[in-house]
């Protein structure tokens, strides 16, 4: 994966890589307390450092097939509203699925239609054969969006994260190649 980050559209959004002026912003959005209590990896507060530090390392990690994370931009202004992405086992040409939705502009289907894109590219382009998608038990917002995308339930890993001492129920979905395919000549 020596090439850059790829640029993918929909219909109202442009998943893009994010520029380092984009960290300010980055931060903003992120440094709220129920993004990052919802999130496995998001630190709480989320600082400028901490925005700067993941916009420098998301080439790297894409060209090293670890992780294509983008930025989730609406087309019709520029603005950045929250990133999605996908770490990737390309030894076994999967993906797992995650993204989230700054504060301000969530409930618009702005979640569900990035990581829509994101599938895509990742069964058209990437070649990969399975997606899965992970959300904490008590964020039924993320498992909608994991459903609305076509990915099937899996179950649940009973407190398999600790998150803030606190240990917590995973809810597993995935999405086959073939499933998407299959999806995709019926719609």
């Amino acid at each position: 994966m020596s090439h850059p980050l790829p640029t993918l559209r929909t219909s109202r959004l442009l998943l893009a890589a994010l520029q380092p002026e984009q960290a300010l912003t980055l931060a903003r959005l992120a440094d709220e307390p129920t993004i990052a209590a919802m999130t496995a990896a998001l630190p709480s507060p989320y600082t400028l450092e901490h925005a700067q530090v993941f916009i420098a390392q998301t080439h790297d990690q894409y060209a090293a097939g670890q992780t294509l994370s983008l930025g989730v931009h609406i087309q019709a202004t520029g603005e950045l509203t929250g990133i999605v992405s996908l770490r990737l086992s390309m030894s076994h040409r999967s993906g797992n699925l995650g993204y989230w939705t700054g504060l301000q502009y969530q409930n618009r289907g702005y979640a569900c239609e990035a990581a829509k894109g994101l599938l895509r590219h990742g069964f058209t382009e990437m070649n990969l054969n399975r997606i899965a998608g992970q959300c904490f038990s008590d964020n039924p917002a993320s498992a909608r969006v994991l459903e609305k995308c076509g990915l099937s339930y899996e179950g649940c890993t009973r407190e398999a994260f600790l998150k803030n001492g606190v240990f917590k129920n995973m809810l597993l979905f995935s999405l086959l190649r073939s499933e998407y395919e299959s999806s995709e000549a019926t719609s």
